[in-house]
């Protein structure tokens, strides 16, 4: 059963994106009280996106050795990408006795793989299995990747000032490397379902750095972010049906068969998917904690008509987190469908929401919240966001799973059940501001409310499905998707707010944290499962169907 001749095939993946600019600098020298500081920010940022692909290749085959050429080209979402202005996106806070600051530094930008051109070296495990290793080049373009470094000071009786900067890099076509790996299964003879990993690395990006300083009343801030080669990696895990012309068969014979692999060959009712069996594999979970509603903020500039800013809507917080699992269950099947249920055991899935510093101190990580609007005679920074220390992490699933058997080789399934996870930690709101409106003084302030909670047990609902895919009789590699959703219900905590009016602007934010949060894990899983006992099978006659 050969694996050679020409293929064409299509799929889906998820993107790992990370992009590391390197380390900007925060530096604060109070005019009087308080020691001077220099704290260093992380540029690094992480984002995950699911795309599409398409294609093609050849691979010619000696004995059990296989040795091919393959492009593609990948399509779908992209990274939103927008450059900030002043003290966007930081928080606020009093830095030391008589200042008050926001902002902080900020990563941005994006690099989208576009496509690659690989060789490709396979070994033929079995006649119906094979592996393989690829090596190659990636072809992509940058998006807008730079860092922002910008804030607001103030230090009363002082003229406040308003200060931003952007290293950035030009935007290019990219040529990087790529290096990866996977396993194929054929469905049919012809029909392939391929299970892989990619890793594209891209080193001619380099920023501009930037500078921003500002002195008031003294008081010297100082934001720096570096020149530098930025460390650019796309990690991809991705699925891919392929269609292979077998240069040994004509089209007619071939058609032939994949019909009998589809409709009528006996081994689609053998059984051969049911009994025990165990498995392990990785996860990658994608949680998000949200509320309805709780965030309002009006902004009314009263030499225009009507209200200049009004929005009212929930607050969101999302986390990620790469673990392990291990699973057991059981299939029953009855001619081409089977049954089944199934429990896991999620390992290293804890993932937090960390806010760092308190809204109250210069530089907080819980930023990301600020907004900067400008008016005709006004520049207001305003963030409202969601504030705490809170872990989620997603412990078991015991779910009813059922399959349609759709080749030997080939199972399609979805599921249903109960999801068990833990939540723990502390959540609440926060608000801050930052107007200047000259020559009037400058609305400034700040405010945090957070209630800290007991680990708790969470019992949530799950669906999901995917696929699985024969390499021998007993042995399966699967790729499925999972949402779990838990309602958290809790004591009440309050809300913090911020407004004024000054000059002829006035403004009124308000956050306030719910006493019910959603928590949904989106999570994405590939597993090994073996198939240990099978009472349907020949060795259990009177257990068969």
């Amino acid at each position: 059963m050969s694996w050679g001749g020409l293929y064409v095939g299509a799929g889906y993946g998820r993107e790992k994106k990370s992009l590391d600019q390197g380390t900007a600098y925060q530096a604060l020298t109070p005019a009087f009280l308080g020691p001077p500081s220099n704290e260093p920010v992380s540029l690094a940022t992480t984002n995950y996106l699911n795309r599409g692909h398409v294609l093609g290749g050849y691979l010619w085959q000696y004995e059990r050795f296989l040795l091919g050429a393959e492009g593609d080209y990948s399509f779908g979402d992209r990274v939103p990408v927008s450059i900030p202005f002043g003290a966007e996106p930081g928080s606020c806070g009093v830095g030391t006795t008589g200042n008050y600051i926001c902002g902080r530094p900020t990563a941005f930008g994006s690099v989208e793989t576009r496509g690659h051109v690989r060789g490709v070296a396979g070994l033929a495990l079995t006649p119906s299995f094979m592996a393989f290793v690829s090596g190659g080049v990636a072809f992509g373009r940058s998006d807008s990747i730079g860092s922002h470094v910008g804030f607001a000071l103030a230090s009363s009786p002082n003229q406040p000032a308003l200060v931003s900067g952007n290293s950035l890099a030009p935007d290019k076509s990219l040529v990087g490397t790529s290096i990866g790996g996977g396993i194929q299964v054929k469905a049919s003879e012809n029909l392939i379902a391929r299970l892989e990993y990619l890793k594209d690395t891209y080193d001619d990006v380099v920023t501009s750095g930037a500078v921003v300083q500002a002195n008031v009343g003294g008081n010297v801030v100082t934001m720096t972010s570096p020149s530098e080669k930025v460390k650019v990696t796309n990690e991809t895990i991705r699925a891919s049906l392929i269609y292979r012309f077998d240069p040994n068969v004509s089209p007619s014979t071939s058609a032939a068969i994949n019909w009998r692999s589809f409709s009528t060959d006996p081994a689609l009712y053998a059984n051969t998917w049911a009994g025990f069996y165990v498995g392990g594999g990785i996860t990658q979970n994608n949680y998000t904690v949200s509320q309805e509603s709780g965030m309002t903020l009006t902004i009314d500039d009263i030499t225009t008509l009507g209200l200049d800013v009004s929005r009212r809507e929930g607050f969101a917080r999302k986390m990620d987190r790469t673990g392990d699992h291990l699973l057991i269950g059981y299939r029953a099947q009855l001619h081409r469908f089977w049954l089944g249920v199934e429990g896991d055991f999620e390992y290293n899935s804890l993932s937090s929401l960390v806010s760092g510093k308190s809204p109250g101190q210069f530089g907080s990580a819980a930023g990301g919240n600020m907004t900067c609007y400008v008016f005709a005679t006004a520049t207001d920074c305003i963030g409202l966001a969601m504030a705490g220390n809170l872990s989620v992490e997603t412990k078991n699933h015991l779910r009813l799973m059922a399959g349609f058997v759709i080749t030997p080789q080939l199972s399609g399934f979805f599921s249903i059940g109960k999801s068990y996870g833990v939540v723990s930690g502390s959540i609440g709101a926060s608000s801050g501001g930052f107007v200047i409106a000259p020559p009037s003084a400058p609305l400034v302030g700040a405010a945090t409310v957070a209630r800290n909670f007991s680990p708790e047990t969470l019992i949530g609902n799950t669906i999901g499905g995917g696929f699985e895919f024969k390499a021998t009789d007993d042995l399966s590699i699967r790729g499925e998707y999972l949402r779990d959703t838990y309602s958290w219900s809790h004591a009440p905590i309050g809300g913090a707010g911020f407004g004024g009016t000054i000059g002829n602007v006035t403004t009124n934010g308000f956050a306030a944290a719910a006493s019910k949060h959603e928590i949904v894990n989106e999570a994405y899983r590939v597993s090994l499962v073996y198939r240990f006992l099978n009472p349907q099978g020949d060795r259990f006659c009177s257990f068969c169907w």
